[in-house]
């Protein structure tokens, strides 16, 4: 019950500071908006081994595990994405004699997403190849603040178009962690290695390890009607994770890589 009501303060908490945020500014010189809508995180997966090669006793194919992921192959559903910023505008004026436009910084204050990952592929793959899957996490999720310079363009009547461009500072969370096994092998993949002397963690401090800070590039789109808009957005970066995984046959790969981490979202928008 305790949690729940937590829980609840911090969404009403948040919806308020973000109407605060987006309410209209009687100067012009700046306008808030709010967003929500559907965020895909990388592309599907390839689980066909029939083609592969056999490097120093390991697997070489880009249908391993490792080889998906390095390549942004994340296998994620649809996944969803909510956000709330301002434009600030450096001119009142327009800048060009015959459309109004004006320049300005687009400061998205809070962007949140969420995407499930799929992987019944490769499970059906494993099963049917005799191993035993134990699913545990498969889940990606961000969260970010963005800013960048803007120029807005209104064409006619109440018809404006919204450019951006901006850099993120990005908090991404991971959570896939899979493995199969078999009674003489296995097979997995984890962002989570363990280390040597290392005690073991779960919960808060599990999923503050699985989070990466870095910064991403964001380019997009709104065009509106009014208060009424449609936004789309390319969000694409990379993040360094140290991993751990075996395709089977006791090879073991280790390290750390840079793993795409590239987002196409598009969004009802509501500026105000």
């Amino acid at each position: 019950m305790k949690k729940q009501l937590l829980v609840l303060t911090v969404l009403l908490a948040t919806a308020t500071w973000s109407y605060g945020q987006i309410t209209r500014n009687e100067s012009k010189l700046s306008r808030g908006y709010l967003r929500l809508g559907f965020s895909n995180f990388g592309q599907e997966l390839n689980d066909d081994l029939s083609n592969f090669s056999v490097d120093d006793g390991g697997l070489a194919s880009d249908a391993t595990m490792l080889e998906n992921l390095l390549d942004g192959r994340y296998g994620a559903k649809r996944g969803y994405v909510f956000e709330f910023g301002r434009n600030y505008y450096f001119n009142k004026n327009s800048l060009l004699p015959i459309f109004d436009t004006k320049i300005g910084l687009d400061w998205t204050q809070l962007s949140l997403t969420y995407n499930e990952l799929d992987w019944s592929s490769i499970i059906e793959r494993d099963r049917a190849a005799g191993y035993e899957v134990d699913e545990m996490g498969f889940f990606a999720a961000s969260a970010s603040s963005k800013i960048g310079p803007v120029i807005s363009i209104n064409f006619i009547d109440k018809l404006v178009l919204d450019v951006r461009a901006q850099l993120a500072a990005t908090y991404f969370v991971n959570g896939l962690d899979y493995y199969a096994y078999s009674e003489d092998d296995e097979r997995y993949f984890t962002f989570m290695p363990e280390e040597e002397d290392s005690e073991e963690v779960d919960g808060i401090a599990a999923f503050g390890k699985l989070g990466k800070f870095g910064f991403k590039q964001n380019y997009g789109a709104t065009v509106r009607y009014s208060v009424i808009g449609l936004s789309i957005d390319y969000f694409p970066g990379s993040f360094k994770y140290a991993y751990e995984t075996s395709e089977g046959g006791g090879d073991v790969q280790a390290g750390e890589e840079k793993f795409k981490n590239n987002v196409f979202q598009i969004k009802l928008s509501l500026t105000l």
